[in-house]
């Protein structure tokens, strides 16, 4: 096995040789190394957001690759893994079906339809008023949402797939016992704001998810963690970020 014509083979998939033999004579004839660093720099963020948009694209999602910023999928997930999403339809996710006879469930709070019951703090099950009981389990898939409540994506586990009139919808739940309820036991909700904590204050239509987790890649995305999430809110506000679990390796 000849190494040096591997090498010199396996190159031409490295876009920086383009660069260096394309670019880089045009923009910087007279090889300025500062003008070298932001030419490379700028081929750097294009070349990521190609892949970014091509991999979306053959994924079937706008957003196929998620940082883990939290311990709520723990043991699952880690702070700092990041995991490959690709598009889904309610057939393509695993969860118990629930068929609600209700003609739309948009932007119903899950308190006007069913009732989560519990055992000390942790949620056991939901009754729900179409006579359905549901048991809360972790057989679900992992999904990514945009929680309009909290702004900012959610990686959970679909605990149940809700059918109304209007189409399908998730219900969703962290793996951690930190997580005690499922995200959309919000109580009642009066002009927006709901009667106690919650992560979402509605079911999540199948359309609005950004994804199901098929694979991760552990502890990778903790160096963007390190330099945005972690410094960023050290030097703000001197302490690290809220999502941030003492103990973690990230």
């Amino acid at each position: 096995m000849d190494l040096k014509k591997i090498h010199k083979k396996l190159k031409w998939l490295d876009p920086f040789t383009y660069v260096d033999l394309y670019l880089m004579p045009r923009v910087n004839p007279k090889e300025n190394e500062a003008i070298g660093w932001v030419v490379y720099l700028a081929s750097a963020f294009i070349f990521a957001w190609l892949i970014y948009t091509g991999l979306g694209l053959l994924l079937g999602t706008q957003s196929p690759m998620m940082i883990v910023v939290s311990a709520s999928m723990e043991p699952l997930y880690h702070r700092g893994d990041i995991i490959i999403l690709h598009g889904t339809t309610a057939e393509g996710l695993d969860g118990p079906v629930v068929e609600l006879g209700m003609p739309s469930l948009q932007e119903r709070e899950l308190a006007s339809f069913a009732s989560p019951s519990y055992s000390g703090r942790q949620i056991q099950s939901i009754e729900f008023d179409s006579g359905q009981s549901l048991e809360i389990t972790q057989e679900g898939s992992v999904v990514v949402y945009w929680s309009t409540h909290l702004r900012k994506p959610v990686v959970h586990r679909t605990v149940a797939k809700l059918h109304a009139g209007d189409g399908w919808y998730v219900l969703t739940k962290g793996d951690s016992e930190q997580n005690s309820t499922v995200d959309q036991d919000c109580g009642q909700i009066l002009n927006g704001r709901p009667q106690k904590d919650c992560i979402e204050l509605y079911p999540v239509p199948i359309e609005n998810l950004q994804g199901k987790s098929f694979l991760h890649i552990p502890l990778v995305g903790c160096v963007k963690l390190w330099l945005l999430d972690d410094l960023g809110s050290l030097l703000s506000t001197g302490k690290l970020p809220a999502e941030f679990k003492k103990g973690n390796f990230c």
